[in-house]
Order: structure tokens, then C-alpha cells, then sequence
């Protein structure tokens, strides 16, 4: 059976270690003992936001777990979509990364963004807009969705 393709934003990597909110780091630390079941990806993004952290062990460890992927680059057809999700207000300029990682997926066509950002990913107006978007663009859907969702 083939696998789903699954881009993972940084914040499934850190919540596995992240014990403030240990409810959040059980359902991540279960998403993760089944991840063999999928073909994992990352980015450039992933990597930027690991190496900002202060703590060179936990650094260590996220950076071992992202490499278990297959990097996808950001092309120039990444930031052409990247801007249209901006454009449409589908995600604020501020947070120009997020809508980044759609376009990430999208262009790349993978099936599935995991993300605990309910702020501007994983939440009910962001996943019918990209995909409307998607749809208009040219591009198949994909889906956004909280690990425990998987």
C-alpha cells in the first residue's frame, strides 16, 4: 500500500519534548511510534526553527528526528503560491512561514500538513481556503491536520 506523504511543521517535532503541556506531548510522543507509516518530509523552515533553539541537546535530538525525512526545497513556485495564500488573507503576511509550509505541501503534492497550530493552520477557515485556493491555482487538495487527527 503506498504511503501518505506528510510534511511535518516544527511544532510536532518540539511537542515531543515540550512537557508543559503533557497532554499535548503524550498525543505527539503516540502520533510518533506509528510514523513509520508514512513517507515524512521537511524543509529548510524546519531546520531554521530547530537551530534557534537555545538548548543544544534538545536541538540535537529534533534535528535527528527531522532528518528521518526527505528535505523539500523552496522553489520559486513555493513563493508564487506562498504569496497568493497571503494575497487571498488567507494566512497574515506577518506570519508569511505558515503560509509557506501550504505551499510547501501543495507544490510538492503531498498529502498532509501535521501541525499544532490551531492559530493559522490547523483550524476550519484555513483548510477550506487553501484548498479553494489549491483548486483555483491549478493544484490538488491536501489536508491540515493535528497529530492525534492522523
Amino acid at each position: 500500500m503506498k504511503k501518505l506523504k506528510v510534511f511535518l511543521d516544527t511544532s510536532v517535532y518540539s511537542a515531543m519534548l515540550d512537557d508543559r503541556d503533557p497532554a499535548r506531548q503524550t498525543q505527539t510522543q503516540d502520533f510518533w511510534k506509528n510514523i513509520n507509516d508514512y513517507e515524512l518530509f521537511y524543509s529548510q523552515i524546519n531546520i531554521e526553527e530547530i537551530d534557534a533553539i537555545i538548548n543544544e541537546v534538545i536541538k540535537n535530538k529534533l534535528k535527528s528526528h527531522v532528518k528521518k525525512g526527505k528535505r523539500i526545497e523552496i522553489t520559486n513556485e513555493v513563493k508564487l503560491l506562498t504569496k497568493v495564500y497571503i494575497k487571498e488573507g488567507l494566512i497574515p503576511e506577518k506570519y508569511e512561514s505558515d503560509a509557506i509550509l501550504l505551499a510547501l505541501t501543495t507544490v510538492h503534492s503531498l498529502d498532509i500538513l501535521i501541525s499544532w497550530n490551531f492559530k493559522h493552520l490547523v483550524k476550519r477557515k484555513t483548510r477550506i481556503g487553501v484548498n479553494l485556493i489549491n483548486l483555483k491555482e491549478g493544484y490538488k487538495t491536501i489536508e491540515i491536520l493535528a497529530p492525534p487527527e492522523l
